[in-house]
C-alpha cells in the first residue's frame, strides 16, 4: 500500500530557546517518615533487626558447602513504604549490594562483607538515638523502613511447578532452569556460572546449556539433573530461582478448506519491498501463499536439519504477514499487493517446541541478531512459555532479554498475549458465559500474560472476536465482535503498564444451543495457509493470540515501506495511533465503576485495533504529525501543533486528537524498578511557550512567570488537555496513547490560543545523571466528514526545520 499522494504524514520539530539562566530540573524530594516513624521505639527495632542479621551471619558460617559450593551471605530485607528500592546509594554505604527488587515489600541484598561490619555499625548509631539538636537518630529514614532482616532460603528459590514435582517420587530426573544472581560483573558472572555448572556435572548430572547476558543482567543454566541435585541448587546460596522447564501443549489445528487451483496466480511483493522477521517453526518457501514471499528460510542451530515447516504453525504466520486476513480477499477474488517479503528463523522442532537441551534465551538472541543483520526491523514471535506466567512481580527472563535487545538493535517486536482456556477461568458454561465470559477473563489471576508477553519495549497483541460469519443453528460465537477472544490472556504490564497495547483478530469459540457447552469450530476460526506435510489443500482455519501478533507485524512492514529510515520508536509510535477504540465489552457490569471498567478493559485489550491505512498515510480529515528526537534525563520538549479551523467551527460535530508516545528505556531484569527512566506526555494551550516549559520544569516557578498559571494540576479543563486514558495510567509503559474528543467547537482564546503545546517530559529512576533517551511522537488530528478538511491547513503551518536547543 503506497501513500495517498500529498498526504503523507507531516515531519514535526519541537520549539527553539534560547539558554536561560535558570536551574528548573526535576525537584529532589526527600523521604519523608509519613506521620511519624513507624518504628517509634528505634533502640527495640535497632536490637530486632541486629539479632536478626546477626542470625545470618551465624547461619551462613554455620552452613556446609552445597554441590561443593561455598556458602556466600545472602539476606532478605522486608521493607515498608518509607524506603524506596531506588535509593542504592544508601544500600551500597551500608556495605549490601542491592540484586534484586522485583517486590516492593523485599530487597534481596549481598553482603560484600561477610560480617556486615558497615551495616552493623550504621544500626548502632541508629538505636543510640538522635546526636546533638537533631529530631530523628542517624539513618532512621533507611532503618525505619525496613521491617525484618532473614536468610533467603530455598523456599525463595523454589519455583511454582518444580515445588509440585519434586514432592513426585516418580520424578526421578528434572530438566529446570536455574536463573543465577547477577553480580553486576560480567567476569564474576562467569565464574559464578561456571561454579554452579561444575557443582551439578560433579553431582553426577548434566548442564544441557547456559546463558548470560550482562546488559540485560540475566545468568541462566538449564540442567536435567537427580532429584536431590536439584535439591541442592535450593540450597545454593548463588541460585536465585529453581524452575521446571514445563511441556509443550499440543497445536489445534483443522482440515484445509480450498486447493491451489483455486486460489490461482497471487500479486507478489516488489523486489525491493521490507523485510519483516518471522521467529517460529520455520516456513514452506512454495506455498502458494507465500511464493516469491520469502526473502529466506533459514536455520542456525545445528539440533535441527534445515529451516522447512513440519507443524504449519510458521507457515501460517508467515502468511498473514505477507497476505493479512485473506477470507475477504478470496470471496471477493481480489488480492492485494504483500506490502512486505519474510525472512524466517526456525527455533522450534516437530512439536512446535524447543527441544529440552537448549535456553530458548540462547536460540531467540542468536535469530534476532541474524535478522538484523540481514536489515530487518519488524520481528514477528508468536511463542511463549505456558509455565511462565507474569504475576505483576519481576519481569520473565526472556522479556527482559527482548527489550535488552530492542534497545540495543533498535527493532521492533509483535508478540502475542499468549493463549488461556476457559476452563482457567470459568467455573460454568451456561447461558451467559457467551456474554458474561469477559469480565471473569479480566479479573482471572489465571489468565496473566505470559512470557515473553510483558516485554515493556515490545508490542504486545490480544487476540479479539472477528466479524459474525454464517454459522451452523446448534452454535453460537462466544463475544461480540471486537471483544476480547474468549482464550486471549490480559495484562497488566510491568508495574502496572498497559498490556497488551494492541488487541488484533484471532477468532473466538463456538458454545452449543441448550447445553452451553463451548467447543472449536471452523467458522469462528482465521483463515491462514496450511504448512502442514499432510495437507490436503493450502488453505486451513486457526484460532489464538499466535494469529493475532502478524497482523500488528504486516502493518510495520508497510510503515517501513512508508519511512525507510524511521527508529522503531517511530514505527511503534505510527501503529500505535491509528488504533481503533475497543467496544466496550464490561458496559453490562453496573456493580463497577466507569474508571474500573475502563481499566479491566484495558487488560485485554490495550488501547484497540490499530488500522493499516491509518497507519501510514494521512487523509484530508485525518492528519498525522511526527517526531523523533532524544531527551535528557529529568528534561522537557515542547512542541507547538497548530489548531485547525474546524476544530472552532461552531458546528456539534466531533473532532479530536490522539497523542503516541514511545521510546526505548534501559531496563534490568530483577529490579522493580525495571526501567531506567520514565516518560510522559502533556498537553496544554492558552498560555506563552515559555511558561509551559517551566510549568513542567517545576510547577512553583510558573506563578512567576505568567500570572495566569500557577499549578499544572489547578489549570482548567480549557488549558489542559485531560487526556484518555489519565497520565497516571499510560506513563508506566514505554508505549503510551492519549486520546481527546471534543463534541463541540473549542472556546477561543486570546494570544496563543491557536496552538497547542506539548510538552515531553523524561524522569529519571535510576539511569546515570545526563543520560539521553531516544524517542518519538505520533500526533493524529481528525475531524468528522461533516467538518472541513484539515491537511492542507496543518501542514502549511508546521515549520519543518526548526532549529533546536535544549533549555538549562
Amino acid at each position: 500500500m503506497m501513500p495517498l499522494p500529498g498526504m503523507e504524514p507531516i515531519r514535526l520539530d519541537h520549539l527553539q530557546f534560547e539558554r536561560i539562566d535558570y536551574t528548573g530540573g526535576r525537584r529532589k524530594v526527600k523521604r519523608a517518615i509519613g506521620n511519624g516513624p513507624r518504628h517509634p521505639d528505634s533502640k527495640a527495632h535497632a536490637a530486632d533487626l541486629q539479632a536478626a542479621a546477626e542470625l545470618v551471619i551465624s547461619d551462613t558460617s554455620d552452613r556446609s558447602a552445597a554441590l561443593g559450593i561455598d556458602p556466600k551471605l545472602i539476606l532478605v530485607v522486608e521493607i515498608g513504604p518509607p524506603v524506596s528500592v531506588e535509593d542504592e546509594t544508601d544500600w551500597a554505604n551500608a556495605g549490601l549490594r542491592v540484586v534484586d527488587s522485583s517486590s516492593q515489600k523485599k530487597v534481596v541484598a549481598f553482603g560484600s562483607d561477610p560480617q556486615l561490619t558497615e551495616f552493623l555499625a550504621r544500626l548502632k548509631a541508629y538505636a543510640d538515638g538522635p546526636e546533638g539538636e537533631q529530631k530523628h537518630p542517624p539513618y532512621s529514614s533507611f532503618f525505619d523502613g525496613i521491617d525484618a532482616v532473614r536468610p533467603y532460603g530455598p523456599q525463595d528459590r523454589v519455583g511454582h511447578l518444580l515445588e509440585e514435582a519434586i514432592g513426585d517420587p516418580e520424578h526421578h530426573s528434572l530438566l529446570v532452569d536455574v536463573e543465577v544472581w547477577y553480580p553486576g560483573d560480567t567476569s564474576l558472572a562467569d565464574d559464578w556460572v561456571d561454579e554452579i555448572s561444575d557443582g551439578v556435572i560433579a553431582g553426577g548430572s548434566e548442564v544441557v546449556d547456559r546463558y548470560v547476558s550482562p546488559s540485560a543482567g540475566i545468568c541462566l543454566i538449564r540442567v536435567r539433573a537427580s532429584r536431590d541435585v536439584v535439591e541442592a541448587l535450593l540450597h545454593v546460596d548463588l541460585v536465585a530461582r529453581v524452575e521446571l522447564v514445563p511441556g509443550g501443549v499440543p497445536q489445534n489445528t483443522a482440515l484445509s478448506q480450498y486447493s491451489a487451483d483455486e486460489i490461482g496466480e497471487l500479486p507478489t511483493p516488489a523486489p525491493d519491498a521490507p523485510i519483516v522477521g518471522l521467529i517460529d517453526s520455520g516456513v514452506v518457501a512454495e506455498h502458494p501463499l507465500l511464493r516469491d514471499c520469502i526473502a529466506g528460510a533459514v536455520v542456525l542451530s545445528d539440533w535441527l536439519p534445515d529451516g522447512a515447516d513440519r507443524t504449519g504453525h510458521g507457515t501460517a504466520i508467515a502468511s498473514l504477514i505477507v497476505r493479512g486476513q485473506i477470507e475477504g480477499q478470496i470471496i471477493e477474488e481480489e488480492w492485494e499487493v504483500p506490502p512486505c517479503r519474510v525472512l524466517s528463523v526456525r527455533v522450534l522442532d516437530e512439536q512446535n517446541e524447543l527441544p529440552a537441551h537448549r535456553l530458548i534465551e540462547n536460540e531467540i538472541e542468536a535469530a534476532v541478531r541474524y535478522l538484523v543483520e540481514q536489515g530487518v526491523r519488524v520481528i514477528n514471535l508468536s511463542l511463549g512459555d505456558l509455565g511462565s506466567s507474569y504475576d505483576g512481580n519481576k519481569v520473565p527472563v526472556l522479556a527482559g532479554t527482548l527489550d535488552q535487545l530492542a534497545r540495543e538493535l533498535n527493532v521492533v517486536f509483535t508478540i502475542p498475549t499468549g493463549t488461556a482456556y476457559p476452563a482457567d477461568y470459568a467455573s460454568e458454561y451456561g447461558e451467559g458465559f457467551r456474554t458474561g465470559y469477559a469480565r471473569d477473563l479480566v479479573e482471572s489471576d489465571a489468565t496473566r500474560l505470559i512470557d515473553p508477553a510483558p516485554a515493556a519495549i515490545a508490542l504486545t497483541v490480544g487476540s479479539v472476536v472477528p466479524p459474525p460469519r454464517h454459522t451452523s443453528l446448534g452454535l453460537r460465537p462466544v463475544g461480540e465482535t471486537g471483544w476480547p477472544s474468549p482464550f486471549s490472556r490480559v495484562g497488566e504490564g510491568v508495574a502496572g503498564a498497559i498490556k497488551p497495547e494492541l488487541a488484533a483478530v484471532g477468532g473466538t469459540i463456538a458454545q452449543e444451543v441448550g447445553s452451553g457447552d463451548w467447543r472449536l469450530a471452523d467458522e469462528m476460526k482465521v483463515l491462514v495457509a496450511d504448512g502442514r506435510p499432510d495437507a490436503a489443500g493450502v488453505i486451513t482455519f486457526e484460532l489464538g493470540t499466535s494469529f493475532a501478533a502478524p497482523l500488528v507485524a504486516r502493518i510495520g512492514g508497510a510503515l517501513q515501506q512508508s519511512f525507510p529510515t524511521a527508529s522503531a520508536n517511530l514505527l511503534r509510535a505510527l501503529i500505535l495511533q491509528s488504533a481503533q477504540e475497543p467496544p466496550n465489552f464490561l458496559q453490562g457490569c453496573v456493580d463497577l465503576a466507569k474508571a474500573e471498567r475502563e481499566k479491566l478493559q484495558r487488560r485485554a485489550v490495550g488501547y484497540g485495533t490499530p488500522a493499516m491505512l491509518h497507519s501510514v498515510t494521512s487523509d484530508e480529515r485525518n492528519t498525522v504529525l511526527y517526531a523523533q528526537d532524544e531527551i535528557e534525563v529529568d528534561d522537557v520538549h515542547l512542541f507547538a501543533l497548530p489548531i485547525p479551523a474546524s476544530f472552532f467551527a461552531r458546528r456539534r460535530f466531533p473532532r479530536g486528537v490522539t497523542v503516541a508516545l514511545c521510546y526505548d528505556p534501559p531496563v534490568r531484569v530483577r529490579r522493580y524498578d525495571y526501567l531506567g527512566s520514565r516518560m510522559a506526555f502533556e498537553m496544554v494551550r492558552g498560555i506563552s511557550a515559555d511558561a509551559a516549559l517551566k510549568l513542567f520544569l517545576d510547577e512553583k516557578a510558573a506563578g512567576h512567570i505568567d500570572a495566569r498559571v500557577s499549578r499544572l494540576s489547578e489549570m482548567s479543563p480549557v488549558n489542559r488537555i485531560s487526556f484518555d486514558p489519565s497520565k497516571a495510567a499510560r506513563s508506566r509503559g514505554a508505549n503510551q496513547i492519549g486520546r481527546y474528543v471534543w463534541k463541540q467547537s473549542l472556546q477561543v482564546l486570546d494570544g496563543t490560543g491557536d496552538e497547542f503545546l506539548l510538552a515531553v517530559q523524561n524522569t529519571r529512576r535510576w539511569v546515570a545523571p545526563k543520560s539521553k533517551q531516544r524517542y518519538a511522537l505520533a500526533v493524529k488530528f481528525w475531524v468528522d466528514d461533516r467538518l472541513p478538511p484539515i491537511y492542507s491547513e496543518i501542514r502549511s503551518r508546521v515549520p519543518r526545520l526548526r532549529a533546536r536547543e535544549r533549555l538549562r
